[in-house]
């Protein structure tokens, strides 16, 4: 419901996003020798009829270029089979396995099953994925849960932050970006 009154209700240009994420997705983009190689990939679990909102989005607010995937409308009549695994989980494994020899920092969100998801795939690729970034939401409950899921998750640094600059130093201090 929130996404759809923040998508329908909310003028592209007047939402605002995490405080300093694009300046960080930026600096990740850099990279740590700041010469661009680290590609950016968007992953939501928004339909594509949503594509040209978040686009608009992240051109505005100048968020580093990159393609934004998204995943298919299921209406109440579609009868084909639901997918095994969740969206987002299936397209960040067709990307590891697309580019075999890139490692990734995966950035997510706590109020979905970000948490659980990204600590999946991180067991499954522990070389591949050098940390996780969760910006935690004001939802007890959600927090809880994620918490229990990444309190004792040694496999790959998963941090919940309340804003950029933590991620930022985090990054900073393993050397990820400059």
């Amino acid at each position: 419901m929130k996404l759809l009154k923040n998508s329908l209700l909310t003028n592209t240009y007047k939402r605002i996003p995490f405080k300093g994420a694009a300046n960080f997705y930026q600096k990740l983009h850099l990279g740590k020798k700041g010469e661009n190689k680290n590609p950016m990939f968007y992953l939501s679990n928004s339909p594509w009829n949503m594509y040209q909102y978040l686009k608009l989005f992240l051109d505005f607010n100048k968020f580093p270029k990159g393609p934004i995937l998204l995943r298919n409308f299921r209406t109440p009549f579609d009868r084909s089979i639901k997918p095994e695994k969740p969206h987002k989980q299936k397209e960040i494994i067709n990307i590891l396995k697309t580019y075999p020899n890139l490692n990734f920092i995966l950035i997510g969100d706590s109020g979905e099953h970000d948490a659980s998801i990204y600590t999946e795939i991180a067991a499954q690729f522990p070389d591949r994925i050098l940390a996780i970034y969760l910006r935690s939401v004001n939802h007890r409950k959600r927090m809880k849960r994620v918490k229990s899921i990444v309190t004792n998750f040694e496999t790959t640094p998963v941090l919940l932050i309340d804003n950029s600059v933590d991620a930022e130093k985090h990054a900073r201090q393993k050397g990820y970006i400059k």
